[in-house]
């Protein structure tokens, strides 16, 4: 009965005959391999994932609200994205004051615009208990859509979908990191791949050992914020890891930025793509053109769009800041002549495009741009060494200074500072506490190429010095290693 239900509302929701895909490869690249461009004729399987997809409440009364994408989702050889509501009639919804549950027209309305995959770990997939996702996933499969991240049980919502175009494996996995008040563990039935890292990481492990590439879609951060948090950052890693090639977040409902490597890309936030929300940034969303060969992630192109009740894809230069911030950011670094402990250097602290210069002398900082010295250190300050980079991942360069200061008692001790300009003038943004181990040097790399640098610290300890990495976690560091080991 619902196989018939659905086919007869796919044949009445057919797209207009010659409507035609807009010209994609016009939009700019977030990821190529290597930084080699695309050539035509490349033998590429095309995927485009999409974020938040919600046709309930007031989009249940736009005519064809996912009309406008459906020329260039249908182009590609699958399209994925995260459908973040019920679709069905069974089940009760639990308490709460956002339950999302669309008509049954809606099956018809995704596989008509293109959907062959679509996300349920998400935070809504148990609005109506195991009843109401158990009816979604019925209904989307009798439409030829394939559900990922749910399943009859918790193990079985782990699997992978495997899917193989042109030769190319791919494949596909979904995890929830947001939980629900009325969450209820241990219930029996259908249920969505809630987030373990240990599980995951094997989950994607298991995955890649099946397919040439494994696409995770992951519902995390924080609602409405721009930046993604320290979790995020670290569950990332932990997928990357783990052999991860595209990672592809939702939830906060607005668009983050993206991090490259060497063969991956982790697009934190596409936010919204149909959603009835309107206030600020949830108006705009991004898909994703990903490319794959038979080596993995070939590249990715990062695809504007207008959300809302009904969409549109935004041309580049009506996109432009949209588009610039989602680039994969540059370490912030600076040129410095540094041979051993530093001594001078060059930065954009004001962020004005002019690098201002820093120079180390006899234990003071001075900062000074062209011919106007604007700042040095505190007196009391000993300062022996800094580095120049983004030590608080906030996109914004700073230094990260290593100095003596005396405390209370006036005892001068080890701190790790972090100084950058904020307001109009040169602040303290972090003062580490005082160290067991003095500091010797110091200096900022991205050692693990996710777009984010750790700090690396020379330690006196004893007649040995050691090395440590440490990594930012949002107010602080934490310890990455440590060589050789504290006995």
């Amino acid at each position: 009965m619902v196989q018939s239900v659905v086919s007869l509302l796919v044949a009445s929701c057919a797209p207009a005959a010659g409507t035609a895909a807009p010209d994609l490869p016009a939009y700019p690249w977030l990821y190529l391999r290597d930084g080699v461009p695309v050539e035509a004729g490349e033998p590429l399987v095309e995927l485009i994932a999409a974020g938040d997809v919600m046709l309930g409440r007031s989009v249940a009364g736009e005519p064809d609200p996912l009309g406008a994408v459906a020329p260039w989702l249908a182009s590609a050889d699958l399209a994925l994205g995260n459908l973040e509501c019920v679709v069905g009639e069974s089940g009760a919804a639990r308490p709460g004051p956002y339950r999302l549950r669309a008509p049954l027209t809606a099956v018809a309305e995704l596989r008509t615009a293109g959907f062959d995959l679509l996300g349920l770990a998400n935070n809504h997939a148990l609005d109506y208990g195991p009843e109401g996702l158990a009816e979604t996933v019925a209904r989307l499969q009798a439409a030829g859509i394939t559900p990922v991240g749910a399943g009859p049980d918790a193990a079985a919502a782990m699997q992978p979908v495997i899917r193989e175009v042109d030769g190319v494996r791919l494949a596909f996995l979904a995890f929830n990191m947001i939980p629900d008040p009325d969450d209820r563990p241990g219930e029996a039935g259908w249920t969505r791949a809630d987030w373990d890292q240990s599980q995951a990481a094997a989950a994607i492990a298991e995955a890649g050992a099946q397919a040439g590439a494994v696409i995770v879609s992951i519902h995390w951060g924080y609602e409405y914020d721009l930046r993604p948090d320290p979790a995020q950052r670290d569950a990332a890693r932990a997928m990357l890891d783990a052999g991860a090639a595209l990672v592809i977040g939702h939830h906060p409902h607005v668009v983050q930025g993206t991090t490259a490597g060497p063969d991956s890309l982790v697009a934190y936030s596409l936010g919204n793509l149909v959603f009835d929300q309107s206030q600020d940034e949830t108006r705009y969303g991004l898909a994703l053109r990903a490319l794959f060969d038979t080596k993995g992630l070939r590249a990715v192109q990062a695809l504007p769009v207008q959300a809302g009740p009904r969409l549109r894809l935004m041309a580049p230069d009506e996109a432009a800041s949209l588009l610039a911030r989602v680039q994969p950011p540059p370490i912030q670094s600076g040129r410095s002549s540094r041979v051993g402990a530093f001594r001078s250097g060059e930065i954009d602290l004001t962020g004005d495009g002019v690098p201002e210069q820093v120079h180390l002398d006899g234990g003071r900082v001075v900062i000074s741009s062209p011919g106007d010295e604007t700042w040095q250190s505190l007196p009391e300050w000993q300062v022996i060494d800094l580095a120049l980079g983004d030590p608080n991942d906030d996109g914004r360069a700073e230094l990260l200074l290593a100095l003596w200061k005396p405390n209370a008692e006036g005892i001068a001790r080890s701190h790790p500072f972090i100084l950058g300009y904020r307001d109009g003038a040169y602040r303290v943004l972090w003062g580490g506490s005082a160290v067991a181990d003095p500091i010797l040097g110091v200096e900022l790399a991205d050692l693990d190429a996710d777009g984010a640098q750790e700090l690396i610290v020379l330690e006196q300890r004893g007649a040995v010095p050691a090395v440590a990495a440490w990594r930012w976690h949002g107010w602080g560091y934490t310890l990455l290693w440590r060589f050789p080991p504290r006995p």
